[in-house]
């Protein structure tokens, strides 16, 4: 039976998924996005040369592998363009690669003119979105007003398409939109887009009968989902495992591994409850030891201890097999280290995570400490040559969550990766 693997962040993003991808690409042999679109930054560093994805499946390191953009994502051409010609001028061979279903909705400028418009309205209680149109574009989906990706194929309907849409969208924005500009990168890149658009789902599903290894790249993370996250301050698209089903077309049935990514502590981008955040001088010290920046903003990010009460919220949902930790070795120099445990509000404990955007923004968190191990661990290569107390931390998250941490990074390369 072939492996259908599903990469899914656990936190609040940038755990580190695209490592774990990327080391899990050499045994499949396709590689699937199956929601979001550029607002997504995965960083890998192979070889000591760093590698940037944003929309592009990040497994697509591997000369092999075949990558899909499934039906759930949003593409803003110009930028897969830039971002493949960005790649390729680093060596590695990529248009001749990639597939776009045929389902997936385009994403244009006037859905990023939209979205900053949109923040710009929220005044205080902003989002925090990276204002690159991917929620104004996911309205347009869900509204029935979009244009997909099938429709770029002929320009002569894409331009009767993207007219009438600019009809109104200028009428209900009162913004002016130039749609020889926009028409532009599709009338030159028609022959990339004639040979890579198909129906995607219909390829996934030939690939499972001929025994091809396929993985599902995550993007964004759970707590970003736009039913099970910190609404409304989130994404738009689904993150959970289901959604990555539906986003690309695979039957959930068929999917054999789900695999969490957390990082050994925590972090998030933009506005919205984060219960496990370190004010002051811990949280920068975390952020300055973790270089914690955005690969697609550049923005920082907020720190924190890991939340097992976020993560068991995801495990109820997602049911992975296994954890992937990232970034232990950011922790080396801690004298404490910090597990949230529970939260307390109004001095009453709880230990669900609660869907009441309002409650979660009162709660307290409940730490329980543990002691660091006080040693670079960036050369460990086995899970037995771990000081013991970093390994008491981690079985304290395998405990306290009832799922396996399997894959530990302790650096940034590669290499750098402990299997159990």
């Amino acid at each position: 039976m072939p492996s259908i693997t599903a990469i899914i962040g656990a936190q609040w993003g940038d755990e580190g998924k695209g490592k774990l991808v990327d080391i899990l690409s050499s045994s499949h042999d396709i590689i699937v996005r199956s929601g979001g679109g550029a607002n997504a930054g995965h960083t890998i560093i192979r070889d000591g040369k760093k590698y940037v994805f944003h929309l592009l499946p990040s497994g697509m390191l591997s000369p092999h592998t075949i990558g899909i953009i499934g039906n759930g994502c949003v593409v803003h051409l110009p930028s897969l363009m830039q971002e493949m010609n960005q790649l390729e001028s680093l060596g590695l061979s990529i248009k001749n690669r990639i597939l776009i279903s045929e389902r997936a909705h385009l994403l244009f400028d006037f859905h990023r003119t939209i979205d900053t418009i949109q923040e710009e309205r929220k005044g205080k209680n902003l989002i925090g979105t990276t204002k690159r149109g991917i929620g104004p574009c996911y309205s347009d989906k869900i509204s029935r007003n979009g244009i997909r990706a099938i429709d770029a194929v002929c320009l002569e309907k894409l331009s009767k398409k993207l007219t009438q849409t600019a009809q109104r969208v200028q009428e209900e924005w009162n913004i002016s939109i130039d749609i020889d500009s926009e028409m532009q990168c599709y009338i030159d890149s028609l022959d990339f887009l004639q040979s890579s658009v198909i129906d995607t789902a219909a390829y996934l599903f030939d690939a499972y009968i001929q025994n091809k290894n396929i993985l599902l790249e995550g993007a964004q993370a759970f707590m970003l989902d736009i039913d099970f996250g910190t609404y409304p301050f989130v994404t738009s698209s689904s993150i959970g495992v289901g959604g990555m089903a539906v986003g690309s077309g695979i039957a959930p049935q068929r999917i054999t591994e789900v695999i969490g990514v957390i990082k050994a502590y925590c972090t998030r981008v933009g506005s919205g409850a984060f219960p496990s955040e370190l004010s002051g001088e811990m949280g920068d010290i975390l952020r300055a030891t973790g270089g914690e920046y955005g690969a697609t903003t550049g923005r920082p990010r907020r720190c924190g201890w890991v939340d097992v009460v976020a993560l068991n919220a995801f495990v109820k949902v997602n049911a992975p097999n296994a954890w992937n930790v990232t970034k232990l070795d950011v922790l080396d120099d801690f004298e404490k280290i910090g597990i949230v445990v529970a939260y307390e509000i109004d001095n009453k404990r709880i230990e669900y995570f609660p869907s009441d955007s309002d409650m979660l923004e009162k709660v307290v968190p409940v730490i329980e400490y543990f002691d660091g191990w006080k040693q670079m661990i960036s050369t460990i290569l086995h899970w037995d040559d771990l000081p013991q107390n970093a390994k008491i931390f981690l079985q304290a998250i395998e405990q306290k969550t009832g799922v396996l941490v399997k894959y530990i990074g302790v650096g940034a390369g590669n290499d750098q990766n402990i299997v159990r």
